[in-house]
């Protein structure tokens, strides 16, 4: 190809081409020329100096370098047609082409361009390394039937030489001999290689040796000599290629109306093609225009580039040439140099064919029936998907086209496919759905409660004359609060664009009819858009238990709102936990079972054991199937508990884990605690590990993962009736609650909750654990941080937040947080259950805690509700249920007209039974600003 260099920015391009890549020595070198403007126009009578000249290798300052040599000038001028220079090859090689044009400032303008001459050499080496031979064809595409020129130019000669022809595997090799530099090799293209092929050509023979200057030695054995190079034919599929003639009866029709698409196939000799199947689309060009959608080329989609698929390993690679001072003064030595010289080694060839599969296209057709003028309804940007469709014995075929009512141009896209499969095409077409007169509304897409905006309706004139129009505007839900109708004058071909103000009606949606007249020529559109709810703000939320009495909560009713939204919203339940079936069916179908999993599992089925018996949750297995898969997940962990009372992660005999251990002995005991069975001598080795459990800490565990696994130890020790609160309250002193984490605070706080001896202690973690939460107007959690080791204690948020959770209704069964900290947990669920075995368990664990705590006895009462002296409502709630009940009071009762808003009620909220009765109480509120 030619490159083009812009010395000055010129207002002239002078380009260069050749009808061949390279021509034999001695055949005269032809350089087609023509200068062009900016635009690309020709310009004529404008000089062009054009030099030719040999690039010559030669050894300078240490490197091998090309070097213009014998040059050739020629001068001619401009014209509308290409003018042609002739340059003679007296010699082999590379020759570089420059043209040179300039304006009438002065300004240059160069182009450059390379060719090819037989017989050229290449730079010599002086190892045995592989080499680099010269391929260079007579043209840059073509067609089956055609034969490929190759020149070859080699680094070395004579040289034995080696074609291989490839394509998705090994086609033919050809031997040949390069005497004097080049040769020329011959390639027949057949159809079967489109659309490439792949030409590789090895060489093989023996150069001189050379010095440091690059001169040649004399009387030294020439050094073994090996080249290689490649390159891909490219087979454009023209005779592949089909062509599509698509037509529209009409290229422009009126919205909602019929037209029909005339296709012709013809295959690349431009005879029909019978049986071809079509698919056509006509599409909505602005929807297109807005990701630059371009129709795939079907033919680069199934006739990609080969690989060549074959491998070369080279014998010459191996071979260590000695000191060429050495081989001068041995003859010994040079005759084993002159034998290497002689090897005729070949490379060697392996090929793997991958087959390619050209699947064919698919389509189907659509259609609907038109209608004269009428208010434009249908707006879908897809007018025709007709997938399928058959060419006649003329290669022709109609498709029936109905366009919606979209003002606008259609994109016309078929691809085409013959009955073979083998044969591809596309074309492409444009319909444009236009009137006369044309009425286009700019409708927002929503809107809300209160909003006044205006209607940009624009009216488009596509006649040569000026209309005098009137647009009418009718609205269902949206109040116009001018003119409902004006009459304007558009201009010939020109647009006007008018605007109707008007506001929201309420809630729900809107509907607008646009209708425009002028003399014979009318339209009318439709908008329907959704007009939402005001954005409401909580302006408060209170959340609250009651186990005996009743509650009062004053209410003031917000000023400056809509009447017609929000209201006072009452939640009540008679639980605080929401249906645990999924967490537990988690555990029971985990597909895993390493010790710690085995133990979740455990934990998880005897933890709920009391609540999901008391609520009768479906989906889960039977008592029966749950106590019998507890025993079996026992039996599993006692055959693997090692000979130091430890667990591993899967099977006895691997390294006991010390917090895997832990969990064991926690799971063990639990399930022990909800009269599952337990061998005693389990439990007894287990003990025996959880008190010296810090001699089985590996040397490489950091100090907060130890404090933490000893935190979770004298936990479990407890549960065992082990306790050992001198040992917690010297874990305390030694770390600092500011060092814990908060797991493992929560693990020694429910150790010191009933010692005599800690009160000090329990102050001080009371205080640390209230610095650490976070409080909303419902939910709570803590604040968390974690190590580089905290993965050894599968540590998490959720987890956390349920320990302290649990030791807070032990300590402190009365504080407000619990019910938020609930609230919390049951928030962050996913498809009902949390993140891991481990949140899962000890989220469980603690609302078991919370259920016997506080819900033990089955609810039995009514909740009833008054606002003011006003009775809003009752709920009875009999037996376990995790049902919600909600009354809403309108705004409208909480503001009085005459005075505006601001007035103050009492909400009273009461409970009559047994049981504990959860509320929230919330306001929404639309404001008017």
């Amino acid at each position: 190809g030619s490159t083009s260099l812009l010395v000055h920015p010129a207002s002239l391009y002078v380009g260069l081409r050749s009808d061949r890549y390279f021509v034999e020595r001695g055949t005269p070198l032809e350089i087609e020329l023509i200068v062009t403007d900016l635009d690309g126009d020709p310009v004529a009578d404008r000089p062009i100096k054009v030099t030719a000249a040999r690039l010559e290798w030669k050894y300078t300052a240490g490197s091998w370098q090309e070097q213009a040599v014998d040059p050739q000038e020629c001068t001619v001028g401009s014209a509308i047609e290409p003018v042609t220079c002739t340059f003679q090859t007296p010699a082999g090689g590379r020759y570089q082409v420059t043209a040179v044009v300039s304006d009438e400032m002065g300004r240059e303008n160069m182009s450059q361009l390379t060719r090819w001459v037989s017989g050229g050499e290449l730079p010599p080496a002086r190892e045995v390394e592989q080499e680099e031979a010269t391929l260079i064809p007579d043209k840059e595409t073509y067609q089956p039937g055609d034969v490929a020129e190759i020149l070859v130019q080699s680094p070395f000669s004579p040289a034995e030489g080696l074609l291989t022809v490839s394509r998705s595997g090994l086609l033919y090799t050809e031997r040949f001999t390069i005497e004097a530099g080049s040769v020329t090799l011959e390639v027949p293209i057949e159809e079967a290689y489109i659309p490439n092929l792949n030409i590789q050509v090895d060489l093989v023979g023996s150069a001189a040796r050379t010095d440091d200057d690059g001169n040649p030695l004399p009387d030294v054995p020439e050094r073994p000599a090996y080249a290689s190079g490649s390159l891909s034919l490219g087979i454009p599929p023209l005779q592949r290629t089909l062509s599509l003639d698509v037509n529209p009866m009409e290229a422009e029709l009126e919205p909602g109306g019929e037209t029909t698409l005339d296709v012709l196939l013809k295959d690349a000799d431009g005879k029909p093609v019978e049986g071809a199947e079509l698919a056509v689309v006509v599409v909505d060009e602005a929807v297109l225009a807005l990701t630059n959608y371009q129709l795939a080329d079907p033919l680069a989609v199934f006739y990609t580039s080969r690989s060549s698929d074959v491998q070369s390993t080279y014998a010459r690679a191996s071979i260590v040439l000695a000191n060429p001072l050495d081989i001068l003064q041995t003859a010994e030595v040079r005759s084993q140099a002159a034998d290497m010289a002689y090897d005729e080694a070949m490379p060697t060839m392996t090929a793997q064919a991958a087959p390619m599969e050209e699947p064919a296209a698919a389509g189907g057709e659509a259609e609907s029936a038109a209608q004269a003028i009428r208010i434009r309804l249908d707006f879908n940007p897809l007018a025709t998907f007709a997938p399928e469709v058959r060419t006649d014995a003329n290669g022709h075929a109609t498709v029936e086209v109905s366009l919606p009512d979209n003002l606008t141009r259609y994109r016309v896209m078929v691809v085409a496919v013959d009955s073979g499969g083998g044969q591809f095409g596309s074309g492409e077409a444009a319909i444009t759905a236009r009137l006369p007169l044309m009425v286009r509304p700019s409708a927002p897409r929503f809107l809300n409660f209160g909003d006044q905006f205006e209607l940009p309706i624009v009216l488009q004139n596509q006649t040569d004359s000026d209309m005098l129009v009137d647009v009418v505007v009718e609205a269902t839900n949206i109040t116009l609060t001018g003119n409902s109708g004006m009459r304007v004058t558009v201009p010939a071909n020109d647009r006007v664009e008018v605007r109707f103000p008007a506001t929201t009606d309420m809630a729900g949606t809107a509907r607008l009819r646009i209708a425009a007249v002028s003399g014979s020529y009318a339209d009318a559109a439709t908008v329907e858009l959704p007009v939402y709810t005001p954005a409401t703000t909580e302006a408060f939320a209170t959340y609250g238990v009651i186990d005996d009495g009743a509650i009062r909560q004053p209410v003031a009713s917000p000023t400056g709102v809509f009447p017609q939204f929000g209201g006072l919203e009452v939640q009540t339940s008679s639980t605080a936990l929401q249906a645990l079936t999924d967490a537990v069916l988690y555990l029971v179908a985990y597909p895993f079972e390493c010790s710690e999993q085995l133990s979740s599992r455990i934990l998880g089925v005897a933890a709920l054991r009391d609540v999901l018996t008391a609520f009768e949750a479906e989906g889960l297995p039977s008592a029966a199937e749950m106590e019998a898969a507890v025993e079996r997940d026992i039996a599993r962990l006692q055959a693997m508990q090692n000979w130091d009372g430890g667990f591993p992660y899967w099977r006895r005999g691997q390294e006991s884990i010390p917090f895997n251990t832990i969990h064991v002995a926690h799971a063990l005991q639990r399930a022990e605690l909800k009269g599952y069975t337990v061998p005693a001598s389990m439990q007894e080795q287990l003990l025996v590990y959880l008190q010296n459990i810090e001699s089985y800490y590996p040397h490489w565990y950091d100090q907060q993962t130890r404090w933490t696994l000893s935190a979770y130890a004298l936990y479990v020790r407890d549960l065992m009736n082990d306790s050992d609160p001198a040992k917690a309250r010297q874990l305390i002193a030694e770390a600092g609650l500011e060092s814990l984490p908060l797991e493992a605070v929560g693990w020694v706080w429910q150790v010191l909750v009933n010692d005599p001896n800690s009160v000090p202690e329990l102050e001080a973690i009371r205080r640390h654990v209230a610095n650490q939460v976070v409080e909303t107007a419902g939910a709570a959690n803590f604040t968390t941080t974690y190590s580089d080791q905290t993965y050894l204690l599968l540590s998490s948020d959720r987890r956390t937040d349920a320990i302290l959770l649990d030791v807070l209704i032990a300590d402190d069964p009365d504080s407000d947080l619990i019910p938020k900290l609930v609230n919390g947990l049951l928030a962050h669920r996913t498809r009902g259950r949390w993140g891991n075995t481990q949140e899962n368990v000890f989220v469980l664990l603690a609302l078991d805690r919370y259920f016997n705590t506080y819900e033990a006895q089955a609810p039995d009462f009514v909740a009833r509700i008054w606002l003011g002296d006003t009775y809003a409502g009752q709920h009875a709630y009999e037996g376990y249920t995790t049902e919600r009940h909600s009354t809403e009071i309108p705004m409208a009762y909480l503001v009085d007209p005459e005075l505006g808003g601001g007035e103050t009620q009492d909400l009273i909220l009461s409970k009559t039974g047994t049981g504990r009765l959860y509320y929230r109480l919330g306001l929404r509120y639309a404001p008017t600003d």
